[in-house]
């Protein structure tokens, strides 16, 4: 097993969500940072090359596949990218892009707080 990340990145717009998190990483002892563009992503990973990477595909003005040209392979093969499971094209966007994880925002909503405890 590698060695734990130390900084949680959400790509989101959700504040709700936002906060959600935060609480998730704090209790496993991990910095939070929240940002709203592939920008922002790409300073926070450089500040954090091992940080776990949360994506919202639902997100306004998201492009995955820019997103996964802009960050290291290693953070994206860790990365986990989430959506309504409805938005069928979108996962599989994500998927295609080489995304770690892919999931509905059910299924990440529920496994949230295991998904950064174990990072």
């Amino acid at each position: 097993m590698t060695s734990p990340t130390t900084f949680v990145v959400l790509l989101a717009n959700d504040l709700m969500l936002s906060s959600t998190v935060s609480g998730f990483a704090a209790q496993a002892g991990r910095a939070f940072h929240s940002v709203g563009s592939v920008s922002d992503v790409v300073a926070a990973i450089g500040e954090n090359p091992a940080a776990l990477l949360l994506v919202d595909l639902g997100t306004p003005g998201l492009d995955v596949a820019s997103l996964a040209e802009s960050i290291p392979a290693d953070v994206l093969q860790r990365a986990v990218a989430y959506g309504p499971h409805v938005h069928t094209e979108k996962l599989q966007a994500a998927t295609k892009a080489g995304c770690g994880k892919v999931m509905s925002r059910g299924q990440f909503s529920a496994q949230v707080s295991t998904l950064i405890a174990d990072s």
